[in-house]
């Protein structure tokens, strides 16, 4: 009846698809969405799902986004993060929650009572200690004035107290800090940070190190933030590494990225998109191509090239209304589509060539094509589209959506392809062309007899690389690392791998909840004892306990320094003459105190005194050297950024609140967005010692958790449900894949033999590639596990249309015929359409593109070599296959 209206009617089988299609794409354009999260790859009815959700919905603040800045020099490093830090902090329209130090001024009026009892006394006695030198400058407004004033201190060491000498004396390395920092800023471009006050009373590297966030001794410094809302991920992403490329201007020499869950996850998405786009390209381009070259013409080709264009369009119209958007899994179903529904059109236009060249008319060859080979191609593609149909039951929502679009995508192109295409293979001089020449299969037929006629050594040398495979077989393991299948070299894991390395815990996080301070601090106590844990952060110790000893020293503190008051810095331009005279006579006291020790015994002094005089001499010659405007300018800057931390870091200390312990409301707002909740919530961040992206810590990690807390939720739990799931939702669908294909099969042949010899070749072709995945070690992975129930559809359509044309001939001679050459150029077609993928940079899309290609080759040699084999040896015992009705 098709075949009939197809040719009665072709106008109506042929116009309206170009206002379909074009309705289709304009949808798509304006409604597909794009979703980077794995999360949303999970359906919300899993537990351990809706306890992340319950978690994100407490505490509402996205994953941290996080700037790495890698180098041996640790002041080139804070540079850099207190450079990119006012930046991030000043856009407040993408960032929130910037945290890369934790100084006085960010933890607030309360800010010292975060110190344990003993840093907090030896703080007192370092600030007593400095105190009578600081006092000197509490009327410097600039950096002359600042050290005239030094000045004056070195000529009146003979009369100072021993307290101000051995305050001076202390002071050194805090002056040297400074001259440099000073000299650094006349080399760099942009607002210089200030030298970090809170260190100059503490010049040792573990001063540095407790105020930033650092990883390796310092050799790693990190930055991080979070984007405003979910949806601006991807933009504070780009953002972010824009404000990075400006500071590498400003501090070069350093190793710097981004990294991050939020930026894996964009990373992975638009590296999915654009080899996604290429392979799709390739895909059409190669499918196109190999058509061509099997029928050494190019007009049938390419029309059933342009036949597959309109059925891809429908498909996309088809995602937006049912699914809405593509993510990290389903980005690949357009070159997975275009090598299968490639197919349809390879078959159909085979047969019909065959037909002509028998002498038959273009109604008789068409009717014959779309009613024998058209049978098979039918029931091929509702045999593959059940394969992907079946990953709809699974419980994993990415497997679900990516079954339902590709399943959906094969029966829509099947469409175009069974109305469109008939009517323009109906015309154009080809058909007359067939016409005149007799069908010529000589050298298929030929080489189809090198196993026609050796049956029996066939089936043995089949089965025993079946078993050499099997056993082979038992070596393919599944990786669940995710970050093996993200782009070789691709800087976010890249540096992620280098926190892995640096740091003595993973980078990633578990997340406990408790419904009180004191359960917090309980499970604290109790987690931090698991093995697997190296440490736990949380707010609770620090808002429980006795403080009325710290709240009694930092009001001593503050007596202390109460009398320190420092005026506004300057901020006009410095006057860079009157400061080289400042400078030099500095230079000449300390030569005159280096003189003064030659006898002395205090080899520590003198270095300290040549130190500094060694910068000053290097300050002075760069700030005479270079443009007196443009070096007034920069040390004005330089000034003003430390003068103004100073005032302000006093000023901090002054104003500490010392009248009630720390309590919520006292915490900062960064501190308290992460660790309490929307509710009143309390959040344990707990670390493992292990790198928990391998599936054995992981597991070892999470396992140990949940004896302490059943509800612990976080990165490393996501992961570890999110790999087990993937893979058993896959294996499922392999499992519902060939029942859902031996049910059609079986109503397509009435027969349990036909069945058997229908999948037959999947099978054999399955153990195939698992010998060569063992062979070549390569591993399943949750991208390329997807070859489970796809092998086993896209491979049964090949025995399909084989034992269709041996029921109408009962003859097991097949390569000779349409047939086989059908099956031969469809297998390559697919195999292009998946080895286009191959190229990709993402290993996961790389690796599904190996597999299937291996696969779909596989599947595609044991139908035409092994099973017409077979029907031979069956034909030998009398066997005879009824004619498909």
């Amino acid at each position: 009846w098709l075949a009939e209206m197809v040719y009665r009617h072709p106008r109506f089988f042929y116009y309206p698809h170009y206002l379909l299609v074009a309705l289709a794409i304009w949808f798509t354009v304006e409604k597909l969405g794009f979703s980077a999260s794995r999360n949303d790859l999970v359906g919300s009815d899993k537990k351990y799902h809706q306890i992340y959700l319950q978690f994100k919905k407490e505490f509402s603040g996205q994953d941290d986004i996080v700037a790495v800045v890698e180098s041996e020099d640790k002041e080139k490093n804070r540079q850099f993060v207190e450079r990119l830090g006012a930046r991030v902090e000043a856009e407040t329209n993408l960032f929130t929650e910037v945290l890369y130090k934790g100084d006085l001024k960010m933890l607030g009026k309360k800010a010292l009572l975060f110190l344990e009892e003993g840093d907090l006394i030896e703080l007192q006695k370092t600030l007593k200690d400095y105190k009578p030198f600081v006092a000197q400058f509490t009327q410097a407004t600039n950096l002359n004035s600042l050290f005239r004033l030094v000045n004056a201190q070195f000529r009146s060491a003979a009369v100072q107290t021993n307290a101000q000498t051995d305050s001076m004396i202390g002071a050194l390395p805090a002056l040297k800090r400074i001259i440099d920092q000073a000299s650094d800023s006349l080399v760099r471009m942009g607002a210089p940070p200030s030298p970090g006050v809170t260190a100059l009373f503490d010049p040792t590297q573990s001063a540095e190190e407790r105020q930033y966030i650092t990883f390796g001794e310092g050799r790693i410094y990190l930055l991080n933030t979070k984007a405003r809302r979910e949806d601006l991920n991807a933009a504070a992403v780009e953002r972010l590494r824009q404000l990075v490329a400006e500071v590498q201007r400003e501090v070069p020499g350093l190793n710097v990225g981004v990294t991050g869950e939020p930026v894996l996850e964009v990373d992975e998405m638009a590296q999915s998109q654009k080899d996604s786009t290429v392979a799709s390209i390739l895909s059409l381009a190669g499918c196109a191509a190999i058509f061509i070259a099997a029928y050494r013409e190019t007009g049938r080709p390419l029309k059933a090239t342009f036949a597959l264009v309109i059925g891809l369009g429908y498909t996309m119209g088809y995602t937006t209304l049912s699914v809405g958007h593509l993510n990290i899994l389903t980005i690949t179903f357009l070159p997975i589509l275009i090598g299968l529904a490639i197919d349809f059109g390879v078959h159909l236009i085979t047969r019909y060539e065959e037909e002509l060249r028998h002498g038959r008319g273009q109604k008789e060859a068409m009717s014959k094509a779309m009613v024998f080979t058209g049978l098979g191609i039918f029931t091929g593609c509702f045999t593959t589209a059940g394969a992907f149909f079946a990953m709809g039951l699974t419980d994993f929502k990415g497997i679900q959506e990516m079954g339902i679009i590709t399943g959906g995508g094969l029966l829509i192109c099947l469409i175009p392809m069974m109305t469109m295409l008939p009517v323009m293979l109906m015309k154009g001089r080809q058909n007359r062309m067939d016409q005149e020449h007799p069908p010529a299969f000589d050298r298929r037929e030929r080489l189809e007899q090198l196993w026609l006629k050796r049956p029996v050594v066939v089936s043995v040398m089949t089965l025993a690389s079946c078993l050499f495979c099997l056993v082979a077989a038992r070596h393919v393991r599944f990786d669940y690392n995710l970050l093996n299948m993200q782009s070789h070299g691709l800087p976010a894991v890249v540096f992620e791998h280098k926190l892995i390395e640096a740091a003595n815990k993973s980078v990633l996080y578990a997340a406990v909840v408790s419904d009180s301070v004191e359960e917090a601090l309980a499970l604290e106590a109790r987690i931090t004892n698991l093995t697997s844990v190296a440490s736990v952060d949380s707010m609770s110790h620090f808002l429980t306990g006795d403080q009325t000893r710290k709240l009694a020293i930092i009001g001593e503190i503050k007596h202390e320094l109460a009398s320190l008051r420092f005026p506004p810095p300057d901020p006009d331009p410095v006057d860079v003459s009157e400061l080289s005279r400042t400078l030099w006579a500095l230079q000449g006291y300390l030569g005159l105190g280096i003189q003064m020790l030659e006898n002395e015994n205090q080899p520590a002094l003198r270095q300290s005194l040549h130190g500094l005089r060694d910068s000053i001499v290097e300050f002075r010659h760069r700030m005479l050297n270079m443009n007196q405007t443009l070096a007034a300018s920069k040390l004005a800057a330089y000034q003003q950024a430390f003068l103004r931390d100073l005032r302000e870091t006093f000023a901090a200390l002054r104003n500490q609140d010392n009248s009630s312990p720390l309590r919520v409301p006292d915490l900062p707002e960064q501190l308290r967005n992460r660790f309490v909740g929307q509710t009143g919530k309390y959040l344990l961040q707990v670390y493992p010692k292990k790198d928990v992206w391998e599936r054995e810590n992981q597991e070892e990690f999470v396992r140990e958790l949940r004896t302490v807390a059943p509800n612990v939720t976080g990165t490393p739990v996501q992961l570890y449900e999110y790999t087990t799931l993937l893979k058993e939702s896959y294996q499922t669908a392999a499992w519902y894949a060939l029942a859902a294909i031996v049910l059609l099969v079986f109503i397509h042949f009435r027969s349990v033999v036909s069945v058997i010899l229908a999948l037959l070749p999947v099978g054999i072709g399955f153990l195939w590639t698992l010998g060569f995945m063992a062979l070549l070690k390569v591993p399943f992975n949750p991208a390329n596990i997807m070859t489970l129930p796809l092998v086993i559809g896209i491979g049964v359509t090949n025995g399909i249309h084989i034992l269709n044309r041996f029921a109408e001939e009962q003859n097991p001679s097949i390569l000779a015929k349409s047939t086989g050459k059908a099956v031969l150029v469809s297998a390559l077609t697919t195999i292009a359409g998946f080895g286009s993928l191959i190229p990709a940079k993402h290993q996961g899309i790389a690796s599904l593109g190996i597999l299937m290609s291996v696969g779909v080759g596989a599947c595609m040699l044991a139908a035409i070599i092994f099973l017409p084999a077979l029907l031979t040896l069956l034909i030998r015992f009398g066997w005879v296959m009824k004619k498909t009705q």
